[in-house]
């Protein structure tokens, strides 16, 4: 896997306690630093007052309301990459990469470097053009 984004914040935003320990251990283990919040509605305040590169949205709740947090974090914030974890096996979420909950943590890592390799990319096409 590259090292494209290791160093980059990743903001955790999920209700569900135990996911978002394990994910930020996870993820910290990996190099990432990681910052927390526990509800969507903190999310674009989160993104406000931190230089966020991906946020992983715990979707398991409502993926209507992720894609809802997620539309409102890009309208504000276009060069964050965004993630979705949810408990369910298939999603609605057509424009969000969206990787089972408790799949192997390497699903979770591809996802966000992905995340992170296409704003890297966006953002070059931008100063580009």
């Amino acid at each position: 896997s590259s090292d494209v984004c290791s160093s980059d914040l990743v903001l955790l935003v999920a209700d569900d306690r135990r996911f978002r320990a394990l994910a930020a251990t996870l993820l910290s283990r990996r190099g990432y630093s990681v910052a927390v919040c526990a509800r969507g509605a903190d999310l674009v305040q989160a993104a406000r007052t931190e230089a966020v590169d991906v946020v992983v949205l715990d979707a398991s709740a409502s993926l209507t309301a992720a894609a809802r947090d997620a539309a409102r974090l890009g309208s504000l914030q276009p060069a964050v990459g965004i993630v979705a974890v949810s408990a369910d096996s298939h999603s609605g979420l057509v424009a969000l990469p969206v990787v089972p909950k408790w799949s192997p943590c390497e699903a979770l890592f591809e996802a966000i470097e992905a995340a992170c390799v296409e704003v890297k990319r966006d953002e070059v096409a931008s100063v580009a053009s």
